[in-house]
Parts: structure tokens; sequence; C-alpha cells
């Protein structure tokens, strides 16, 4: 007999699995990205969320600390990279 508990990491690794290949062609490919730098910082937090939920697949504190500290680290990471670009001139 298969138990809902049973089945939870095997969707939620697979809905991982999608969130993160869609959302990180919508990061490089995404509309108004070549724009609008801010809207690629936006559009970064649907592949996050499919990392969170691959690990939320093999254990919760591991998906809540990879998510609660990675997060910060790729908005900082974005933003200076922005900043960079306009200060050369090619944003």
């Amino acid at each position: 007999m298969i138990s809902a508990t049973g089945t939870l990491p095997l969707i939620s690794f697979y809905l991982g699995l999608t969130l993160l290949l869609i959302g990180g062609l919508g990061v490089v490919f995404g509309p108004k990205t070549s724009e609008e730098p801010i809207v690629r910082i936006i559009n970064l937090t649907v592949p996050s969320t499919g990392v969170a939920l691959i690990f939320l697949s093999y254990n919760y504190t591991l998906a809540m600390l990879t998510f609660l500290s990675v997060n910060p680290i790729l908005y900082i990471i974005m933003i200076r990279a922005i900043i960079r670009l306009e200060e050369m001139g090619a944003l």
C-alpha cells in the first residue's frame, strides 16, 4: 500500500526539478531580463524554491537551512553584478 507520506518526497523532488529548470530558463531568457536587471533578481525566487523542494525531499532541516542561507547570498551577488554593469555603462 502506498501512503501519502511515501509519495510526498517523490512529488517534491520532481516538482523541484521542474521549477529549477523552468525558473533557470526564465532568469536567463525571460521577458524584460535584458532591459530590467531587477526583474532577473525577482525571477531568482522560482529556481531557489525549486532547489528548496529538491532538498525537502531529502531532509526538512537541510531544505530550510539551504533556502535561508542561499537566497540572501544570491541576491547580494546579483545586486553587485548589476551595480558593476551600471558603473561600466553596459546597462
